[in-house]
């Protein structure tokens, strides 16, 4: 098994605190580690470090390459794989899973997991045992994590949950960020989870679905892998979801309940300090109520 981290995202939801040239996944918001690292160091409790990959392009090279080194000295500049241009997800993916196979010796068989590198999980342990689960069991399907809804949350995107195989749902649709009523209804159905971007599937089931689903890209991606590369200047910008899982009918969810944020407003930011009462640091406050102070 093997993970791929996605770390090209510019991160500017959390601006000025997050910019284009430093995104949000470098920052130390929570922890004396930043999101990337807590992300890699996560992964670290369901595979080997020499294992898991990460993917960004040529502005966040060094800073992912020291993070990591800070963490797993050990490091090869083999695991940190360069976007020739920033293309969102599904290139971004494509080219992670090209790389693994073809320069790595992965097999076309082997399940990765797909991750962003700048999310918040609160029960680590919980999420480590629902990956090895995922891992374990997607096989030749896609396979999501979707996580246990705990409000009507309009930021989130959502999926709708079919039929039971365990330990997972079949996927019905994913659906867009809802506005509120739309979200409590999801709620009290109790058929949806959020969705959090995270993916598991091997390089033959990827490859067989971007075909069916995508084959602009397929085509430049059924090539070798430098002459891949080389095509990413006139590839389209697309997010995975929209160029094969909200379409494929191969997709199943594995439910949990993980302490989970995409950390995408400075309201969720205060959320997980405030649940950390060793991050409270004193200060005066006068006049004054619900101020977030971050330094």
């Amino acid at each position: 098994m093997y993970s791929v981290i996605l770390c090209g995202g510019s991160g500017t939801r959390l601006w000025p605190l997050s910019r284009k040239t430093y995104p949000k996944q470098f920052l130390k918001l929570y922890s004396d580690k930043s999101l990337l690292q807590e992300t890699f160091l996560r992964m670290e409790k369901v595979m080997p470090a020499k294992n898991i990959y990460l993917v960004t392009n040529y502005d966040g090279y060094f800073n992912v390459f020291n993070q990591i080194k800070e963490i797993y000295p050990e490091v090869r500049k083999e695991q940190i794989i360069m976007e020739p241009v920033s293309l969102n997800t599904a290139p971004a993916i494509a080219l992670a899973l090209k790389y693994l196979v073809e320069k790595e010796g992965v097999s076309e068989d082997d399940p990765v997991i797909i991750l962003p590198s700048d999310h918040y999980i609160g029960k680590i342990d919980a999420y480590a045992e629902l990956v090895k689960t995922a891992l374990a069991n997607t096989g030749d399907n896609i396979g999501t994590l979707g996580i246990t809804p705990t409000a009507p949350e309009t930021g989130y995107g959502y999926i709708r949950k079919g039929e039971k195989s365990s330990p997972y749902f079949k996927v019905l649709e994913f659906k867009e960020k809802p506005d509120k009523a739309t979200a409590e209804k999801y709620l009290e159905t109790g058929e949806y989870v959020w969705n959090s971007g995270m993916y598991i599937f091997n390089e033959k089931t990827f490859s067989e679905e971007l075909e069916k689903y995508a084959p602009e890209l397929f085509s430049a991606y059924s090539g070798k892998y430098d002459e891949f590369v080389g095509s990413f200047d006139g590839m389209q910008s697309v997010a995975v979801d929209v160029a094969i899982s909200e379409k494929s009918k191969r997709v199943v969810v594995f439910e949990g309940d993980f302490g989970w944020s995409d950390i995408g407003s400075f309201d969720a930011l205060a959320d997980i300090i405030n649940g950390n009462g060793d991050q409270q640091k004193r200060h005066v406050q006068i006049d004054s109520e619900n101020v977030f102070l971050h330094s």
